[in-house]
């Protein structure tokens, strides 16, 4: 019997107008109220779910989790933080640094802001800001370094794919020893710190609630969703998926815009 259903948002939960099907929030109701986990796994801020945990039924619940910025933090929807991994300033200052040399727009992200220096504000900045609902910020790099209590927890390259295409040609080779690299959409490079990603944030948020990976489900559509999708007793792509998503899945559901994660949570529950 499954326990824990670890849902991506964007892409698997959302439909391509941004919303959850109504059918969609009625599956999780039912699994909620049969005692399972709902666990929302996302590249986003806890603020850039916190909505559709609402109409869930999720939110401010002490038994419910969220796992965001692709597993850097685990949090109950109280807003308990159960983990976190961090980056350090020197992180922030060498990938600020490999973006501004290429001329790509960087923006350093903490639990609760998005900071960019000025004249990072491009278009996909602004999108992201706005979709994820997080307060963006603009600092000079010595303002930044004045913040106190400063939490840096993840970096991102947003700017064009043709440019995040080469750059991940000409990254440094100790980048992907130093963080966790991965491409979660198609305009967004993201740094985190090396022991953040989704799979390992599910594997310890299972732990912690005792339940066996074969008691588990994960649900995605990504490459950032490779890893839980692998480490979930049933792994299920959306019909939407990459295709490598959809080579190393248990099983394929319907796509966003037709009910695939409600279709998903009443098939194999």
């Amino acid at each position: 019997m499954i326990k824990l259903i670890a849902v991506d948002i964007d892409g698997t939960l959302l439909n391509d107008q941004g919303q959850i099907l109504p059918a969609t929030i009625q599956a999780v109701h039912q699994a909620a109220a049969a005692g399972k986990k709902i666990v929302l796994c996302t590249g986003r801020p806890l603020c850039g779910v916190t909505d559709y945990l609402k109409q869930l039924g999720l939110w401010q619940r002490a038994d419910q989790y969220v796992i965001s910025y692709n597993g850097s933090l685990i949090q109950t929807t109280t807003q308990e933080t159960l983990m976190s991994h961090q980056l350090q300033f020197s992180d922030y200052l060498d990938l600020l640094e490999f973006a501004h040399q290429n001329q790509a727009a960087f923006s350093l992200l903490t639990p609760a802001c998005m900071y960019v220096t000025p004249g990072d504000k491009n278009r996909v900045i602004l999108k992201e800001a706005t979709t994820v609902g997080i307060e963006l910020q603009t600092r000079t790099l010595a303002e930044m370094r004045a913040l106190p209590n400063l939490i840096p927890v993840k970096g991102m390259i947003l700017d064009e794919p043709a440019k995040l295409d080469y750059l991940q040609t000409v990254m440094p080779k100790d980048f992907k020893q130093r963080f966790t690299v991965l491409r979660s959409q198609k305009d967004h490079l993201e740094f985190t710190h090396p022991l953040a990603s989704k799979e390992s944030a599910l594997s310890q948020l299972a732990g912690l609630l005792k339940i066996e990976p074969t008691a588990m489900m994960a649900i995605g559509d990504e490459q950032n969703d490779l890893g839980m999708i692998k480490a979930a007793g049933i792994g299920v792509a959306m019909g939407n998926a990459v295709p490598q998503l959809r080579a190393i899945a248990d099983q394929v559901t319907a796509d966003n815009n037709h009910n695939g994660v409600g279709e998903a949570i009443l098939k194999w529950r």
